[in-house]
């Protein structure tokens, strides 16, 4: 054991220790082992590199050195510096903190451990990234616990107006880019590939531009970008074939060009460094634009990219992340084989055109079809476009579970809306669906108009409410002032909803005679069995519009920017996450109805105190509500028409079943009870691993190698692409306050007209 505390060589040699030592390493007392230092030759003493930016002076360690002697040194050739960082490498062993003298010791035995001669120490601005820092003036020492302080007699130069204008300290993500060339021996283990994109991110944040004078798979050799001003920079790296590394043989870290001064401009920030860097960024936002990149490089690094190279950079991550737009229709048949293999059960089918080009794909998931068993037998369809690279139309069928929240059964990719995709996608859902009576709630697409009572011969068809009265709106325009039409629009909504004939033709008469020739025309091209509910022959459980489609076509609005792959698999995602989260709910429900109902039961509780009940026979009660109903419980009907057309128990049912002392549940149907909302979300979907889909298609013989999958053919639009949704004629739109004029309207600053002083 040494005076400093340590096991040194010379104490191992004489402990007979020695034996452990590596036999490549020379066997040398410990640096500060004062009985043994006077028999250190000369030719073994330790020098320390000191740099600071692009100067650099040499230290040479003599006996009795300490830390804060290297502190005095430091300070009296860089006076300016107010507070300062020390880090040291030796070997491998990069960015050592040197802060106090136990540290200093410890480099020193380090350094001879490794047999190095030189130890490089960087000297940095104490106002770094790192908070670890200390004050130096024109002397400083040591305050005995290892830190430094400045000695009575120095004087810290500040700037005296800094508390007038203090700066927020921020820390940029590229500071650790300065070391990522260090040393000659530092080895990069993904190749030259690493190298080089370590080597840009080193000049970057340094702050100076170099040339390659070679650059191939196995070496690479570059310069300063100013070498014949006499800047002294050089590397050279070679490919170490024994464990295919890129390691440094030479370097020259010596700057004259001024490379100290940075520029937030550098022709080396390609748009590959910028695709590495915002990867997450896009994997976190499928929606991350090329200004979104701009920005977070200006706020996060420090540094200026152009727009082009933003959007390059992002297009490239988002390749990386999503998949390549085209690409990715070749996939699809490796991705419903593997989805049918991990979901059995599942329907999945890809179909191309002639030419091999996509055409359409049909998706429906064996945890939906059963599931969907236990949903009332209602659909809505729809059709909702696509915004990527190659459009295309996404078709979905949507139903509701027993506490009415959203159930997609089905969902398909087609070329676009034609009457033969959606003949094609109705037969496809006709072969997963049961043998139920359906009602199918849509729009009045040609192709759902013609096909739907075709296909579903036993179902019926009930059209939007909403877009039959925006179709009115569009007929009645340039009648009259707004008011006139909406009027028109209400009374064709009462028609819709009046429960029995007479009501109907009570509506009905009022619609004609206000809005005339035109209503009546509108009225007559319609059949009243497809939308009235007075006429229409099946169950709609209240449903009059197609809003659950409609809500799902928003809930995947970012999946339907994506590639055709991953925005079919985004939406499984979204669809088994939704199902995973319900079935949890599922199980912390104890009641016997879904919690939407059973708020309803104790609404029609309170409602139906006052009213008084008189029996006719044992099933058949009248009900004094003003007006007064007959309730029949026996075959479930009530003159009010609403126990009929929601299939849900009225308030006048409910009031006559309970003053009878009847069990309520006994007359509610069984799909609006928290155990059908259990069975619903009892399959589960399982993940599909796209990540490991090839893109060469073999059949399941592997006989026959399946040509590949071509995107279909598009043409660009003129003019800017439309990313927003065109909005239907009476669609309420949220207004907006005028930043300018300060007025709700909608317009914004940028499109105010308002005359303001």
């Amino acid at each position: 054991m040494c005076n400093s505390g340590e096991v040194c060589f010379a104490g191992a040699l004489d402990n007979d220790l020695a034996m452990d030592l590596d036999d490549d390493h020379e066997s040398r007392p410990c640096f500060w082992c004062t009985e043994l230092f006077f028999e250190v030759e000369m030719d073994s003493s330790i020098l320390l590199l000191c740099k600071y930016g692009s100067y650099s002076f040499v230290v040479k360690v003599i006996e009795g050195y300490q830390f804060e002697d290297l502190i005095g040194s430091i300070s009296n050739k860089w006076n300016g510096l107010v507070s300062m960082r020390l880090l040291y490498s030796v070997c491998d062993h990069l960015n050592i903190l040197l802060e106090n003298d136990d540290d200093f010791r410890n480099m020193m035995d380090l350094a001879t451990a490794y047999g190095a001669r030189c130890v490089e120490v960087s000297v940095e601005d104490g106002n770094c990234r790192v908070s670890s820092r200390f004050e130096i003036g024109e002397s400083s020492r040591s305050n005995g616990n290892g830190g430094v302080t400045s000695s009575s007699h120095s004087e810290i130069v500040e700037d005296p107006l800094e508390k007038f204008c203090p700066h927020h300290e921020t820390k940029r993500l590229s500071a650790d880019w300065a070391y990522l060339i260090s040393h000659v021996g530092q080895e990069f283990r993904d190749g030259v590939k690493d190298f080089r994109l370590s080597l840009c991110k080193y000049a970057i944040e340094v702050g100076f531009r170099f040339k390659y004078l070679k650059n191939d798979q196995s070496r690479v050799t570059a310069e300063c970008a100013f070498k014949a001003d006499g800047c002294k920079w050089f590397v050279h790296a070679i490919l170490d074939k024994s464990n295919r590394f890129f390691c440094i043989k030479e370097l020259e870290k010596e700057h004259r060009c001024g490379a100290t001064i940075c520029n937030s401009k550098n022709s080396r920030m390609s748009s590959k460094l910028v695709a590495e860097e915002v990867l997450d960024e896009v994997r976190s936002k499928a929606s991350y634009k090329p200004i979104d990149a701009v920005r977070f490089f200006k706020q996060r690094y420090g540094t200026t990219i152009g727009y082009h190279h933003a959007w390059l950079g992002v297009e490239m991550a988002n390749n990386d992340t999503q998949g390549d737009y085209a690409l990715s229709f070749n996939k699809l048949r490796s991705y419903a084989e593997v989805a049918k293999e991990k979901n059995p059960g599942s329907v999945m089918d890809v179909e191309c055109c002639e030419d091999n080009r996509f055409r359409r794909l049909f998706v429906a998931f064996d945890a939906c079809i059963k599931g969907f068993n236990y949903c009332r037998p209602f659909l809505c369809l729809d059709g909702t476009f696509l915004t990527g690279r190659y459009k295309g139309t996404l078709l979905a069928a949507v139903g509701k579970d027993a506490d009415n929240g959203l159930f997609p059964v089905a969902y398909g990719v087609v070329d676009s809306e034609t009457d033969d995709n959606w003949l094609w996608f109705l037969l496809k859902l006709r072969s997963i669906l049961s043998a139920r009576e359906l009602a199918f709630i849509t729009d009045r697409h040609t192709g759902l108009v013609k096909h739907v009572p075709e296909v579903f011969s036993n179902g019926y068809h009930s059209y939007c409410l909403q877009h039959l009265k925006n179709n009115l709106r569009d007929r009645m325009s340039g009648r009259a002032a707004n008011g006139f039409r909406e009027r028109v629009v209400s009374l064709f909504n009462d028609c819709a909803l009046a429960p029995t004939v007479l009501d109907f033709e009570n509506c009905v008469n009022e619609l004609f005679e206000v809005g005339g020739d035109r209503a009546k025309e509108f009225v007559a091209s319609i059949p009243l069995y497809n939308w009235a509910n007075a006429y229409f022959p099946g169950k709609r459980y209240g449903e009059m519009t197609s809003n659950a489609v409609e809500s799902f076509n928003n809930w995947i609005l970012e999946a339907r920017k994506l590639p055709v792959l991953k925005c079919v698999d985004t939406i499984r995602v979204q669809i088994m996450t939704q199902m995973c989260e319900r079935k949890q709910l599922s199980r912390k429900l104890n009641s016997v109805l879904c919690p939407e109902y059973d708020a309803k039961l104790r609404e029609f509780f309170n409602k139906g105190r006052t009213w008084t009940m008189f029996g006719s026979s044992d099933e058949v009660f009248e009900v004094s509500s003003l007006p007064a109903v007959v309730v029949d419980i026996r075959n479930k009907t009530c003159t009010c028409c609403r126990w009929q057309l929601y299939g849900f128990p009225c308030v006048h049912a409910f009031t006559a079943l309970q003053k009878n002392g009847i069990d309520v549940s006994n007359y509610i149907d069984p799909l609006h009870t928290v155990d059908a909302f259990r069975l619903s979300y009892d399959y589960p979907i399982h993940p599909v691993p796209i990540s490991t889909l090839g893109v060469a298609e073999v059949s399941e013989n592997f006989a026959v190698i399946l040509p590949l999958i071509l995107p279909p053919k598009t043409r660009r639009p003129r003019g800017r692409p439309k990313v927003a949704r065109i909005r239907s004629r009476g669609e309420k739109v949220r207004q907006i306050r005028c930043g300018r004029c300060k007025k709700l309207g909608n317009h914004n600053r940028k499109r105010c007209k308002e005359a303001c002083d």
